[in-house]
């Protein structure tokens, strides 16, 4: 039975999309797109996205280079690449190909390619044949001249005669 109370409406105010991203960086690093797709899921049209990506660079939580550098060194560190597959890959995370080439000279700015290529061979060399170094230092996005210089295989010739 009914008490002859109403029930209390409460009002939804709506969101504050700054609040909502700066909880989303908070997570973790994101690209300016991913932060003005993230707002504009929660509701915010476009310009007010573009505001919120502005406010929050202003503030220092969002800068697009910086991040890119810390991830693109990150990733060299953890699983040596060669130069053409980490732009890849951080073309596909988002950044623009301007940051992108700015991250790339920073990350081998102290290594080189060649390197990186014995790196990913380390452990590998006893118990693989060379044609199998190749295959490994390709998948990698290593040139062909940096798997020349670090194999000492004739990638013209030598692969037939393994």
């Amino acid at each position: 039975m009914p008490t002859g109370r109403s029930p209390r409406q409460r009002k939804v105010s709506p969101p504050d999309f700054l609040v909502l991203a700066m909880r989303y960086l908070a997570r973790t690093d994101r690209t300016a797109a991913q932060v003005e797709r993230y707002v504009q899921e929660k509701g915010a049209s476009r310009a007010e996205g573009r505001a919120i990506v502005r406010e929050l660079q202003q503030r220092g939580y969002l800068n697009d280079q910086a991040y890119a550098t810390r991830w693109a060194e990150t990733r060299l560190s953890r699983h040596p690449m060669g130069r053409e597959r980490l732009k890849a890959e951080l073309l596909n995370r988002g950044f623009e190909a301007s940051v992108t080439e700015r991250a790339l000279r920073q990350a081998y700015r102290s290594i080189s390619e060649q390197e990186l290529a014995c790196q990913a061979l380390e452990g590998r060399a006893s118990r693989t044949r060379p044609v199998q170094w190749v295959r490994c230092l390709r998948q990698r996005g290593f040139d062909d001249d940096t798997i020349q210089q670090v194999t000492q295989v004739d990638l013209e010739t030598g692969l037939d005669e393994l």
